[in-house]
């Protein structure tokens, strides 16, 4: 099993953990591989596609954090059911979809889905090892769970070429239907567990997000959620369309390309373990949007097959490394009792900013060319690294300030 499978065993909590994480990778990636090219293959221009991306932001951004709030209210093991259930009805509804209309209505069973789902698993396992115990697992399980789960979604992509030979909306219709199954899974072999049980929903609703603002640290989270989504959704949006109306390469490709990006970002989500045992989180995460600065501006500065892959493979490592490590830097600083709560409001804070970035992006490459997108993804993230320096520093002097007290007691 290697270095990882001799310092963890894989017991019952972290290999459900696993299976969920793995699930909801290869759905996704079945969707995500194929939708930007179904909604351009059924006539939907690259601003509509761009207004049907920033519906679903916008609508993630209104339901993300309520859902959290639900989640540790009435249970964990309950959302994800739900969550993975109302997402199966969005998919298998933009499988059929075959106008704006359409398109629109299914992306929002998928937010209502995806929010539902969105922070849960981590809450849910975060809470589970801490009452075994074992809370330092996560910095290991979570760099290597999202590792697992994009080779996984890398097979899956490439499967998603095979599939979509002589019919490309078919991995849609297969990523319904594991939603659904997956929904059904988990009803079995989770356990429940909540956060704070005692207030009501409404008043933990209004309780969270005052505490939210209230804390500095928080702010700087929720802002650096925002900023770190501009590259992020500047690359989903644009990167399909690149390949095909700019580089003029055939959307087979796609399914292979997203093979050799998923591999990549499970290199970066590795490689975040391993300078997370030598660096503190959030400069592992600065480490991480430097490299897709230097991705961004790689494609903005020559339009090439070559530039573009190098550049892109950059983008998708710094992606790995920022997400493993945030995800472990940012539960360090949220409490038990309201983990899935925080998580989905860390989450909506992005989606409400985020979907603005489509239509900025839409409207730049019918209008200017894609060139200018990738100027955008640069910018985003230097502003990104900017922040994640006050953040660093912030999370440096909280601890000063704690170690001095202790040492004066």
């Amino acid at each position: 099993m290697g270095r990882f499978g001799k310092s963890i065993k894989l017991d019952s909590t972290i290999t459900k953990y696993y299976f969920i994480i793995i699930l909801y990778e290869s759905i996704d990636k079945l969707f995500g591989t194929v939708y930007v090219a179904h909604m351009g293959i059924r006539g939907l221009t690259s601003f509509q596609i761009g207004q049907v991306l920033a519906i679903a932001s916008i609508a993630l951004s209104v339901l993300d954090f309520p859902t959290g709030n639900i989640a540790d209210k009435y249970g964990r093991k309950r959302s994800l059911v739900l969550g993975f259930f109302i997402w199966s009805i969005g998919l298998l509804v933009f499988f059929q979809a075959n106008n704006l209309f359409t398109f629109i209505l299914s992306i929002l069973f998928w937010a209502a889905g995806v929010a539902l789902i969105s922070g849960t698993p981590g809450a849910w396992f975060v809470d589970e090892i801490t009452k075994e115990g074992r809370a330092h697992l996560k910095a290991k399980v979570f760099p290597n769970a999202n590792a697992i789960s994009l080779i996984f979604g890398a097979i899956v992509a490439l499967l998603s070429s095979v599939l979509a030979i002589g019919r490309p909306d078919f991995p849609l219709l297969v990523a319904g239907i594991m939603a659904l199954g997956t929904s059904i899974i988990l009803i079995f072999i989770l356990n429940e567990n909540y956060g704070d049980r005692a207030i009501s929903f409404r008043k933990a609703l209004v309780r969270n997000t005052i505490d939210i603002f209230k804390s500095t640290t928080m702010r700087l989270i929720l802002i650096y959620s925002m900023t770190g989504i501009i590259a992020f959704q500047t690359f989903v949006m644009i990167w399909q369309l690149y390949m095909v109306k700019e580089l003029k390469l055939p959307t087979a490709y796609l399914g292979f390309t997203m093979a050799i990006f998923l591999v990549i970002l499970a290199v970066g989500n590795s490689l975040a373990g391993i300078l997370l045992k030598s660096f503190e989180g959030v400069k592992v995460s600065i480490i991480g949007q430097s490299l897709i600065a230097i991705g961004s501006i790689t494609i903005a500065s020559h339009a090439s097959i070559v530039a573009f892959y190098l550049g892109a493979s950059l983008i998708e490592l710094g992606l790995g490394i920022d997400k493993s490590a945030s995800s472990v830097w940012v539960h360090d600083l949220i409490p038990s009792e309201r983990r899935a709560s925080y998580i989905s409001a860390i989450s909506a804070a992005g989606s409400l900013f985020g979907f603005t970035i489509p239509l900025v992006s839409g409207y730049i490459a019918d209008q200017i060319g894609f060139r200018y997108n990738w100027l955008l993804a640069f910018i985003g993230s230097i502003i990104t690294i900017t922040l994640l320096i006050k953040i660093g520093t912030k999370i440096r002097t909280v601890r000063e300030v704690i170690e001095n007290v202790e040492e004066s007691n």
